[in-house]
Formats: structure tokens, C-alpha cells, sequence
């Protein structure tokens, strides 16, 4: 309980600090460096003190940037750790296998999505084959991209410009005055910098810009909760009515300007001159569509369903990925995407190929505008592509967060961190299921979580630009994302929610039925779990049991800041279980009649190891998981 407490306490600082590898490219789920760091530790090690130890816990120093002593480590391992064959199958962005190499053992990472698949490509194998050049090569080449990209599209944007901040705009269906979305009238709240609209003659508006906004004039809004107020009547306009008018009409109006001055950042009004440049790129997008359809570089497949029955997109008329575009974004992406294809040299191809999917999640009609902080967000900030109503729109080729130089350089800093490890990794795009004839001493994995993230369908967001430019590297890649052993929680995918979480259910015993095929005997396996639902906790238990498998003990650990917007209010984002477990030895028959005081005295049992001060400083959540463990191991 105390290391793990430590763990969690450094854990939660590792995720504040931002990690180099973490930056290489957006993926949903990624455990702290940190856990799987102790996990790895404790899953080969007898001795806590050595895992303290080893683990790097210093008052002057994060842990995570600390690498373990690998002479130490061999000495109280007594072999080489190269002897240790380890897998994590659910390996998504890589970040648990990371450390797992970090100590030397033999790692083998996969996962059956392919995004995952190329993110671990790039952030496990290509910084140990290449080393230090790989780095300055990229930057090369992406300096050339952006260069290009220059050429080619830059007349579109003012050198000066950062962000463009648009609205949405409706038809009030009761006089007909158009109106801005606007869920408050702030630009810049630590500016006091604000939005006003005036109603002109011909049912339109003007814009201006207010210095020293009041709080309450920050607070307007034109849409709240997706209903709006006309600025004009005063009468409200449902959500309905406003769906049906962008859909229709597709009516936008480009607001606001972040500038960058000598010495600091300002705003100004969108001009004339500013919208007819945008048009201009809209102009030259049509101009050059029947070119971009022949190379094949037009994203045009189908935008599906995830979290519910249907996409929330579609009512907005945005069934394929190339209408979640504006004309310029879209312009921009595709002009890279075509450069991009030129590059021959593989592992310079997907690094170049990874910094226009990290702009693409700054560049759609779905990037918030924080007027906390002043910066665009990214699209998956909430995690799933989404409709936003005041938007922004990141000036690619500027220096600001979003653009081309900033993702070079998020990606560069990734490759020269990454390239201090020069073991090697096997990576394997492959599911769990999938047969193999190799045993593992030690499987450490972090599995789907229900209904958590439906990764088939919202990593499409990514791979509709990504296919495109890597089919021809690597022949190995689907021309779309497989769904058939995607074990996740997807209502959109079956249109019911039954079926979804019957498919989850199979998919996770499935997958523990061939963690048992693929363990040694005296193996070990480390599953982190996680969820609010005690149907989630049983699907788990059972398929433990299928899998033929006996938890021998649990540890509850924190990995998310507690300040993390998506976290609030979620116990599967704040705390996660890691369950230890071997190989079910014998068959046993029990009664709920003995299993229940058994549970009880366990849980008892752990309790009274806790000091009264320390146990009123454990969150019940803690708490909560700590009695799911000890029910599993019952």
C-alpha cells in the first residue's frame, strides 16, 4: 500500500509534466511510465526495498525521467533479464512495454489496431534501430514539408495570424435575423477581451471587439445546451431547428483574429480582406478537387457511429470524414498529405505522416477555443470528434500550439528521448486471439474497459489520413480499421446496446482463454482494470475464471490528475485495480455460504494493516477498489 501510494503520487505528476514519447502522437489510453515501471518491478522482483529502490524515488527528480540501475537490477534478478519473455497483447500507445525495455527484458508488443500498431513502430522500434541521426533526419525532411506547404498554400493565411476564431451561424426561424453561436461572449477572459454583436437593417450583424468585459457581459451567450436566443427577437431557437439550418446552410462567419505583435499576442477584427482570403482557398480547393480525387488523397469514407446509436455529427449533415473539414483546413491536409507520398524512406514517411495527423486534430470544424488560457484545443479533447459552434482554426504554418512547427518539434523531442533505449521490440499487429507458439514468462497488459473508448471507430478519425500516405511502406496495414476482434463497448457499431455489451463480454473472456495459451506454467499475468459498473466487475471476474486463472493479489493505484476534466466524476478514470494472477492449478467447488465471511475477514484483514490516520486519508474510491481486489482474490 505505501509503494503504490508513492507510485500514484508520482504517477499524477508524471501526467502533469508531459512526456517526450507522449507527444509523439494522441492515443486515448496511456499508463504513466511510472506504474508500469513499479508493475514491472514488482511482477520480477521478491524484494520491496529493491523495488523502491530501483524504482528511482527522489525529492530533486520526477521518477519517470530516471532510468533504472540495469546492473542492479540483474544482480537481484540472478539471470539476465533477456531471459524474461514479457507481452503486453493490448499494447496500445506502447507506454507499459516502453518501460518493460527499459529494463532489458525480452519484450513483445502488440495490438490489433493499426494506429497503435505504427504509434509503437514509432515510439518503440525506430528510435533504437536508427539512434541520433533519426531525429535530424525527420526534422529535415518535415522542414521540407512545411516549406512546401508554404509554397503552395501559404498565400492563403496573413504571416501575422495564429488562430482564427469562427462562429456558426442560424436563421432565427421567427424573424429570420441571422445569429452567431456563441456560448459566451469571451475572447480572452484573462485579457477581460470580449465579443459584441449589433443587429443591422438587412438581418445580419457586426462585430466588435470589447476590452475590460465585465464578467456578467463575458457570461452572454447566444446558445446555451444546444438551444439558441436570437439577438434580434429575443425568442428561443431549439436545438432542432438549429441542426436543420447547418445542415442546409452550412453558414459560418469568421469572428476574431489572434495576432502575433514583437512582444506579445493580441486581436483583432476578421476584415474584408481576411474572409475573401479564405474564400480565395475555397476557390482554389474546388479548382484542384478532380486532381485530388485521382490521386486517391480525398478522406471520403463514412464517419460511423461509437458511443451511441448514432453519430452526433451526421444530424449536422457531416457523414463523411471530408466534411468535418473547412475548405482551407481540408486544402492544407491534403497538399501535405500529397507531398508526403513522396518520401521513399519509411521510418522518415511515418514520423512526417504522424505530424499531419497531429495538425489534422487541430485543423476541424471541432476545435474548442479556451478563453481561459487563450489556446485552441485539440478535437479529441473530449476524446470523440464532436460539433463546436464557436470554433477556432489554427494557422498551420505559424509558431503556435497546433501548427506544423509545433508538432515537428513535439515529435523530434519524442525521437531523441525514445532513442536513449537501444533495446529492441518485437511489434506485432495482431489480436489477442491470434495463435503463437511462443510462451511468456510475465504478460502485463491494460485491456478495453467496456464502454470507455470505442478504439475501432474513433481511431478512423486518424487512419483515413494515415492509410493513405503508409500503404505503400507498409503492405501489412487493412484498408480500414478491422472491427471484428475490437473488444470494446460500441452501441453505434451493433445499434444496440445489448449486443455491444454482449460482444465486450465475449471478447474479454476470449482474450483471457489465449492469455492462458500464451503463459508459461509458473507465468505471471498483470491486468489493470478499471470501471464504475459492477457488470463491468463481474464480466471481468468471469473472465478470470474462463481463462482459467487464479488471482493471487490487487492494488489499487491512481493514474489520472484529479483535476482532469474528463476524470470528474468517473471512478473508471480516476483509480485503476491491477490484479495479479497465475495459472489456475486445480478445480475447486465452493458455497456463496463460505465465500461471503471469507471476503469479510480479508477485507478485514487488510483494513487492520492500515493505520487509522492513514486510512481516513484514502479516497472511498481507493477504498472501493481495494474490497474489488479482495473479492477477486476470495
Amino acid at each position: 500500500l505505501e509503494l503504490f501510494d508513492k507510485v500514484s503520487e508520482e504517477a499524477r505528476k508524471e501526467k502533469l509534466s508531459g512526456i517526450p514519447i507522449n507527444k509523439i502522437h494522441y492515443w486515448w489510453t496511456r499508463k504513466p511510465l511510472i506504474t508500469a515501471r513499479a508493475i514491472a518491478l514488482t511482477s520480477t522482483l521478491d524484494n520491496v526495498d529493491d523495488v523502491k529502490n530501483l524504482i528511482g524515488f527522489k525529492e530533486d527528480s520526477r521518477a519517470y525521467t530516471l532510468t533504472p540501475d540495469f546492473g542492479v537490477y540483474k544482480k537481484k534478478l540472478g539471470q539476465d533479464p533477456s531471459e524474461i519473455k514479457v507481452l503486453d497483447p493490448f499494447a496500445g500507445s506502447g507506454n507499459i512495454i516502453y518501460e518493460l525495455k527499459r529494463l532489458g527484458l525480452d519484450c513483445t508488443s502488440s495490438d490489433y489496431n493499426a494506429v497503435a500498431y505504427l504509434i509503437q513502430k514509432a515510439t518503440l522500434e525506430y528510435p533504437a534501430k536508427y539512434g541520433t541521426k533519426l531525429a535530424e533526419d525527420f526534422e529535415k525532411y518535415a522542414n521540407e514539408i512545411i516549406e512546401l506547404t508554404k509554397k503552395e498554400v501559404g498565400e492563403f493565411y496573413n504571416k501575422n495570424d495564429l488562430v482564427y476564431i469562427w462562429s456558426w451561424c442560424v436563421k432565427c426561424p421567427h424573424c429570420e435575423q441571422r445569429l452567431p453561436l456563441m456560448n459566451h461572449s469571451w475572447i480572452d477572459q484573462k485579457k477581460k477581451i470580449g465579443i459584441k454583436f449589433q443587429v443591422t437593417k438587412d438581418k445580419n450583424f457586426t462585430t466588435e471587439l470589447v476590452e475590460n468585459i465585465t464578467t456578467e457581459e463575458g457570461k452572454q451567450y447566444t446558445q446555451k445546451g444546444g438551444k439558441g436566443i436570437c439577438i434580434s427577437c429575443k425568442n428561443s431557437i431549439n436545438y432542432k431547428d438549429i441542426v436543420s439550418d447547418i445542415s442546409k446552410r452550412r453558414d459560418r462567419e469568421l469572428l476574431a483574429i489572434q495576432t502575433q505583435k514583437p512582444n506579445s499576442r493580441d486581436y483583432r477584427l476578421a476584415t474584408n480582406q481576411d474572409k475573401e482570403m479564405y474564400d480565395e482557398s475555397a476557390h482554389y480547393l474546388k479548382q484542384k478537387w478532380n486532381e485530388f480525387e485521382k490521386l486517391g488523397i480525398i478522406p471520403s469514407e463514412t464517419i460511423h457511429a461509437s458511443h451511441r446509436r448514432e453519430n452526433n455529427l451526421w444530424h449536422y449533415g457531416i457523414k463523411v470524414w471530408s466534411d468535418y473539414f473547412s475548405d482551407r483546413q481540408l486544402l492544407v491536409l491534403i497538399t501535405i498529405l500529397k507531398n508526403i507520398k513522396e518520401i521513399e524512406r519509411q521510418e522518415i514517411c511515418i514520423y512526417c505522416t504522424l505530424m499531419l495527423s497531429k495538425l489534422m486534430n487541430y485543423s476541424t470544424l471541432g476545435i474548442p477555443w479556451d478563453k481561459t488560457t487563450a489556446t485552441s484545443k485539440h478535437t479529441l479533447t473530449l476524446r470523440r470528434p464532436s460539433m463546436v459552434f464557436n470554433h477556432a482554426e489554427v494557422n498551420p504554418i505559424a509558431k503556435v500550439a497546433g501548427s506544423l512547427s509545433n508538432h515537428l518539434n513535439s515529435i523530434k523531442n519524442g525521437i531523441n528521448d525514445a532513442q536513449k533505449y537501444d533495446k529492441n521490440v518485437r511489434i506485432q499487429l495482431e489480436s489477442v486471439t491470434s495463435d503463437s507458439d511462443k510462451k511468456y514468462d510475465v504478460i502485463i497488459t491494460d485491456p478495453p474497459y467496456g464502454d470507455d473508448v470505442q478504439y475501432g471507430e474513433l481511431s478512423e478519425f486518424f487512419y483515413v489520413w494515415i492509410y493513405r500516405a503508409l500503404k505503400d511502406h507498409y503492405p501489412e496495414l487493412p484498408s480500414k480499421i478491422p472491427l471484428d476482434e475490437d473488444f470494446c463497448e460500441s452501441w453505434g457499431r451493433f445499434g444496440d446496446k445489448k449486443l455491444a455489451s454482449e460482444f465486450f463480454e465475449k471478447g474479454l473472456k476470449k482474450s483471457f482463454v489465449s492469455l492462458n495459451e500464451k503463459l508459461k506454467d509458473d507465468g505471471i499475468l498483470v491486468v489493470f482494470f478499471a470501471h464504475s459498473t459492477t457488470e463491468a466487475w463481474n464480466i471481468f471476474l468471469e473472465s478470470i475464471r474462463m481463462g482459467k486463472f487464479q488471482v493471487r493479489s490487487s492494488y489499487s493505484i491512481h493514474t489520472e490528475n484529479t483535476s482532469n476534466v474528463i476524470a470528474r466524476g468517473k471512478t473508471s478514470f480516476m483509480s485503476s485495480i491491477i490484479v495479479v494472477c497465475r495459472k489456475l492449478t486445480e478445480q475447486k467447488t465452493a458455497y456463496f455460504e463460505d465465500i461471503i465471511p471469507q471476503t469479510e475477514d480479508n477485507v478485514k484483514e487488510m483494513i487492520d494493516k492500515i493505520t487509522p490516520e492513514k486510512l481516513l486519508t484514502i479516497p472511498i474510491t481507493d477504498l472501493l477498489i481495494m474490497v474489488y481486489g479482495k473479492v477477486l482474490e476470495t
